[in-house]
């Protein structure tokens, strides 16, 4: 004998209902302030959010490891490593408050996560970096570095979601993503002071497929870099700015540095920073490659260097003497197109590449940089192979 239609719909939604319990089994939430930590801006909550860590990774599932909006949490220097049992989500909603003790100006990371594959980091809350605490004990500008710490990084994930974190006043990197794979940053916020040392926005090395959207960077450094082993990254619909621009770089310091590939920078606005898109790699460098990089479709208002590539970089007047470059990086396949707006600088394209390995394939298409001065904007080329193609200004120097 068959069953009516009444009994399979109701055999049906019993499935349901257990597949939705089953789902919300695996996704137990594990809530800080139940295991101590306590929102008064003061007291360490640090072990209770260790704890919660410890317990979602090794729950079947995984879980929601919960920061509530009822306060502001004191959190000290913190390692939370994988591997886990299920996908960890790290749902900050209330204030994350990083020590402001002199103790803690030096060393490196605020937030380290390691070794976890699928890890969401989200929520309405910020990480708060107290950067004003530890920016005097920085001493890049000398030639000497005092490391100080990075507020959140991630190395060595698979599969990292960030979603609607704010981070503000980090004390060195907002966000640090070495070693990752398949990484997406969505509606992201930093917040820094212009004069802020160092504290660039998103670091990226070592990493394959990130993409980075709809997000708001406004620090003291580079808003977005890039280092060694960056490949297939997107970045679309970022405004950047204070800050020092979107870099791929510096490059060529360090023996066997892999190759960085395929960055797509797209539907971006950079306002009042001091770079626009560039790369830039040490003067005496090691060997590598940086090829496919494509920047289209990029307004800038009163950027000082909206176009550029260096290859004779050398801060610190470290290398003060070299009147030419002799990089061993070799650039290739870069294109800039549709880019306009205007330069704080007469000199709004500048391209200076290698003597030994001279720039191929640079493509400058429909370039409109006006500068804000009086006079017309320029360009410069150094051993450069490429094309150009109307409308361009500045003139192109190709």
């Amino acid at each position: 004998m068959g069953l009516g239609s009444l009994e399979i719909g109701y055999i049906v939604s019993i499935i349901v209902l257990l597949c939705i319990s089953q789902c919300y089994a695996k996704r137990k939430v594990f809530n800080i302030i139940e295991v101590g930590a306590t929102p008064d801006g003061r007291t360490d909550s640090s072990k209770a959010l260790r704890t919660a860590w410890s317990e979602a990774c090794a729950n079947n599932g995984g879980g929601v490891i919960l920061v509530p909006a009822v306060g502001r949490f004191l959190v000290l220097p913190v390692l939370l490593q994988g591997p886990c049992k299920g996908t960890i989500e790290l749902q900050v909603d209330g204030d994350l408050l990083a020590s402001s003790h002199k103790a803690f100006a030096i060393g490196y990371s605020w937030f380290k996560f390691y070794g976890v594959n699928n890890l969401v980091i989200k929520g309405l809350g910020r990480f708060v970096g107290r950067g004003r605490t530890a920016w005097p004990y920085n001493t890049c500008k000398y030639g000497s570095c005092s490391r100080l710490p990075i507020t959140i990084n991630l190395q060595s994930i698979n599969n990292l979601r960030i979603r609607d974190i704010t981070s503000v006043n980090s004390k060195l990197y907002h966000f640090n993503v070495h070693g990752c794979n398949d990484v997406v940053f969505d509606n992201v916020k930093v917040i820094a002071p212009g004069e802020s040392p160092n504290t660039n926005g998103i670091h990226i090395s070592k990493s394959t497929g990130v993409t980075i959207k709809n997000s708001f960077i406004a620090t003291g450094d580079d808003c977005i870099s890039f280092g060694r082993g960056s490949k297939d990254v997107k970045i679309t619909n970022v405004h950047c700015g204070p800050g020092h621009g979107i870099s791929i770089g510096s490059l060529g310091k360090f023996l066997d540095e892999p190759n960085i590939n395929g960055i797509a920078v797209r539907d971006s606005k950079f306002v009042g920073t001091t770079n626009g898109v560039q790369i830039k790699t040490w003067s005496k460098s090691y060997p590598s490659v940086v090829s496919n990089i494509t920047f289209v479709n990029v307004e800038m208002y009163n950027v000082e260097r909206p176009i550029m590539i260096d290859q004779n970089y050398c801060p610190n007047n470290a290398c003060k003497n070299n009147k030419v470059s002799m990089s061993r990086i070799q650039i290739k396949d870069v294109k800039f197109e549709n880019i306009w707006g205007t330069s704080s600088e007469q000199l709004a394209v500048t391209l200076k590449c290698s003597q030994v390995f001279p720039c191929q394939g640079i493509v400058l298409n429909n370039i409109n940089l006006a500068f804000n001065g009086s006079g017309s904007s320029t360009s410069i080329c150094q051993n450069v192979e490429g094309s150009a193609s109307r409308p361009l200004r500045p003139p192109s120097c190709l």
